[in-house]
């Protein structure tokens, strides 16, 4: 009865495991796809502020990944909203930006969610107008002009990234996408979906081959002998 028992839990446990397992790489797969990038596609954006910021480490997956899966790279396209202005987008220190943007007017993006695409704002107030953000040295990336694209590699440390006007006036507007590219993901996922599905099997092997047991009689005492 005993061994029944054991078989037919550990089996359920296995399989339970293997089903959350192949769920998560199935999702892995579909999220990264083939070429391991999660995209957020064509977002439309804008702040009445001067700048809109984000930390990279409050963008969804950036956090950590390149020192376990390796170089990981953030894309970001824009694309003006209205005439009269070009966008800037750049990445720097997060304090050499902090003073750049000190008594100026801008949202910070808390949360960064690429898919699917999710921003929580919290909003700085201020009166200063910043110099053109082009003509600041402290960037580590930057692209500027109607169709800027910026590309980095994701770098252990605390940066922020801007969007702004050329000009740094207010306010910003723009149809916007967010690429992050995570290597392996889609390999990871296989392997996940592969495991899950073979630990699948094997709770359920187990699961039979416990059910099916047969529990062991109890042993038939012998005649007894009168005295």
């Amino acid at each position: 009865m005993a061994k029944r028992v054991v078989l037919i839990v550990l089996g359920s446990v296995m399989a339970a495991i293997g089903v959350l397992a192949a769920i998560g790489g199935g999702a892995l797969m579909a999220l990264f796809g083939s070429n391991n990038t999660l995209s957020s596609g064509v977002q439309h954006v804008s702040t009445p502020t001067r700048a809109l910021v984000s930390p990279a480490d409050s963008i969804q997956g950036a956090s950590g990944a390149e020192t376990v899966l390796g170089s990981v790279r953030l894309r970001i396209t824009a694309t003006p909203i209205g005439p009269g202005h070009q966008l800037f987008l750049g990445i720097g220190p997060s304090s050499a930006v902090g003073r750049y943007l000190s008594g100026a007017s801008y949202d910070v993006a808390t949360d960064v969610s690429v898919a699917p695409f999710h921003l929580t704002l919290a909003s700085h107030r201020g009166t200063v107008t910043p110099a053109p953000p082009g003509s600041q040295s402290f960037w580590v990336a930057k692209a500027s002009g109607n169709h800027p694209t910026l590309t980095w590699t994701v770098t252990s440390g605390s940066y922020r990234v801007v969007a702004m006007n050329t000009d740094a006036a207010a306010p910003v507007a723009f149809a916007g996408g967010l690429d992050l590219t995570i290597p392996h993901s889609f390999g990871i996922g296989i392997g996940l979906l592969i495991g899950g599905i073979v630990l699948i099997l094997i709770g359920i092997v187990l699961i039979v081959a416990g059910a099916r047991a047969r529990p062991q009689s109890p042993p038939i005492p012998g005649p007894t002998t009168g005295s």
